[in-house]
């Protein structure tokens, strides 16, 4: 009975292949109708969560400070106010752009002191600044100039450097202020190349960028950092910047003190917040109550916006839910795959948001087949990510008796 039943069957089947077989023909060709898909992923992610520790601000005067490149503080940070020999900074930048130096070895073209330098030093002694000694004939090298710029903070080589850069004091001064207004420094003016003029101000956010545009040049970031030095005559040159050495990651960059100006400082750090992610931070604190108060302020104000990162691994998942099914039964589940990229640094509570890009998915699709994109915008750092959604199964095309009942629909 079973033997009789298969063979009405194949009979009725070959009734319809010869009766119709233009028509089963093209049913069996047909393309047949694409999977339907079914996907739910989040719009948004908080990949370190938690409420962001706040950066610890000074009680008084201004704040910026930046984390690789966005400001995560600020304190009244575009008033003008006066910098001090943080100004050095700006004036050890020019003087580099007019006389590069190759690297932190070069010691650059000597310079030859003459009776001018001698009466510079004079004059900033009986005005109690902060100075170093020269003779005349005395020969230092531009690269021992700018240390005793730096370090100490001599004010007659700022003016020494000022001269031999742009031929006069006036003249660079005005140098500095071009320089200052091409780099977007609206809040700053400078009246000389020391910053002992209470007429030389700054704000802190002009200054963030000041900062940043020096550890774009690697001699300058290396003098920057520099603990200690010596000159020819034997004279021993100390940085200012009592936080170098003691506290991690940090690259110093200018102090300043004056009675208008309070304690001033000019700073950066850079250091490893997890999975060898560096951050770099740069910041200034102004009006101070004198330097230490700015060390301080400084310092806290980066270790307290050290503890507000956490890092985002290149493989952060996602959760992407959904199934991808056929008319001729056949299903498969999906699963999220981070596209290879770098981790990255991010504050605690920063969301990514995500959106969703879909494609068609074809009949007979292997696993591993890419049925939609996810991209993903890191908040306020500019930075993306993407992971794409594949299938977890083969999806095999339809048998040639469901194409011949079902044809492509």
């Amino acid at each position: 009975m079973r033997r009789r039943g298969r063979v009405v069957a194949l009979s009725l089947v070959g009734a319809v292949l010869a009766g119709g077989g233009t028509v089963a023909g093209l049913r069996i060709t047909a393309t047949p109708p694409a999977p339907a898909v079914s996907l739910d992923v989040p719009t948004q992610i908080v990949p370190v969560p938690g409420p962001l520790t706040p950066v610890q601000q000074p009680p008084q005067g201004s704040l910026a400070l930046q984390g690789n490149g966005r400001f995560i503080a600020l304190l009244d940070a575009d008033s003008p106010r006066p910098i001090a020999s943080v100004a050095k900074a700006m004036t050890a930048l020019v003087v580099l752009k007019a006389h590069p130096l190759r690297d932190a070895t070069d010691e650059g073209p000597p310079l030859t002191m003459t009776a001018e330098d001698v009466a510079d030093y004079k004059a900033v002694l009986a005005a109690d600044g902060s100075s170093l000694p020269v003779v005349a004939g005395e020969r230092l090298t531009e690269r021992q100039m700018l240390l005793g710029l730096l370090l100490p903070s001599a004010n007659n080589f700022a003016d020494t450097l000022g001269r031999w850069t742009s031929g006069s004091v006036a003249g660079f001064v005005a140098l500095l202020n071009s320089t200052a207004q091409q780099m977007g420094m609206s809040h700053t003016h400078f009246a000389d190349p020391s910053g002992f003029s209470p007429d030389t101000v700054s704000s802190a956010s002009d200054l963030v960028l000041l900062g940043s545009a020096v550890l774009q040049v690697p001699a300058l970031a290396a003098l920057v950092s520099t603990q200690t030095a010596e000159l020819p005559d034997g004279t021993q040159l100390q940085n200012l910047d009592s936080l170098l050495g003691t506290v991690p990651g940090w690259l110093g960059i200018k102090t300043g003190n004056t009675p208008q100006a309070g304690g001033c400082l000019l700073f950066a750090a850079r250091r490893d917040v997890g999975s060898g992610v560096m951050v770099t931070m740069v910041g200034a604190v102004l009006a101070q109550t004198d330097l230490n108060a700015a060390l301080d302020a400084a310092k806290t104000a980066v270790e307290t916006g050290y503890s507000g990162y956490g890092v985002v691994p290149a493989s952060q998942p996602i959760e992407a839910n959904g199934d991808v099914t056929t008319r001729w039964g056949t299903e498969s589940l999906v699963r999220a795959t981070p596209v290879s990229g770098s981790a990255v640094a991010v504050r605690q509570g920063t969301k990514i948001d995500l959106t969703l890009r879909r494609f068609t998915v074809s009949p007979g699709a292997a696993a591993g087949t890419r049925i939609a994109v996810v991209d993903g915008s890191v908040e306020n750092t500019g930075v993306r990510m993407q992971w794409t959604i594949v299938l977890d199964d083969d999806l095999p095309g339809p048998s040639w008796w469901w194409r011949l009942v079902h044809g492509g629909g």
